[in-house]
């Protein structure tokens, strides 16, 4: 049981902490070095010119992370309350979800509903595959 509530709180904590989608992603660029450039330029400048480039690049990366935070949308909280519930009550995050009692839900409830008659092992299987089911389609189509 320990080993489940640690597994999802790695998926909550990645889905917390995980930048949106939309920004870019950026990548520091590498110059094409040809052995005239290396003998013109001395150690001290080379060295020089990589600090220069990590710290665009740094500052670049703060600047977008920047940006995501403060365009935080409501959507991210509301998967990621979406998230929770499905933790708590997975067939009610699927209703939330979807909006209506679509064949979705029923799954999710049939799961749920196996695990009460299923004391011990199985029963864990049935509410852990509740929970996996309806974490995979709401995190599938919201990221």
């Amino acid at each position: 049981m320990k080993q489940l509530q640690f597994t999802l709180l790695l998926v909550v904590a990645f889905l917390v902490f995980t930048p949106s989608g939309q920004g870019a992603v950026l990548r520091p660029t590498h110059e094409k070095k040809t052995e005239t450039l290396d003998q013109q330029h001395t150690k001290k400048e080379r060295r020089q010119a990589v600090r220069q480039q990590r710290k665009s690049f740094r500052s670049a990366l703060r600047d977008q992370l920047r940006a995501a935070r403060e365009s935080g949308s409501s959507a991210d909280l509301g998967l990621l309350l979406l998230v929770i519930i499905a933790l708590i009550l997975p067939p009610l995050a699927m209703y939330l979800y979807d909006g209506e009692t679509s064949s979705r839900f029923w799954i999710s409830l049939v799961l749920l509903l196996l695990a009460i008659p299923l004391w011990g092992f199985l029963g864990a299987l049935a509410l852990t595959a509740s929970i996996v089911y309806t974490l995979y389609i709401i995190l599938s189509e919201s990221l």
